[in-house]
């Protein structure tokens, strides 16, 4: 994971979200345990500070009327760990 540019709401809409939505939640647990969230929530993440290793995983679904298509901008596609293009599945017409 790379730092993330775009997105990142300043800190000012920060304060309002916080404000807003009740405080600040920290979801905490046990060794081992996970934290599942809707991907439309504001979220944070700092860096590990242990010396484990940290797992992300990251699921985006889409309608299959969204379609990956070629860049708009011409640059480079998705790598494919990220952008999968052939599942194997039939396209649907």
């Amino acid at each position: 994971m790379k730092k993330q540019k775009f997105g990142v709401p300043d800190e000012d809409s920060l304060r309002w979200l916080a404000e807003q939505g009740g405080g600040i939640s920290v979801p905490t647990g046990r060794a081992g345990s996970i934290t599942l969230f809707e991907c439309n929530t504001m979220h944070g993440s700092t860096s590990n500070i242990t010396p484990y290793p940290r797992n992300n995983l990251f699921m985006v679904y889409n309608s299959v009327e969204n379609r990956l298509v070629e860049p708009y901008s011409g640059g480079k596609k998705r790598p494919e760990y990220i952008a999968v293009r052939d599942s194997g599945i039939p396209a649907m017409s």
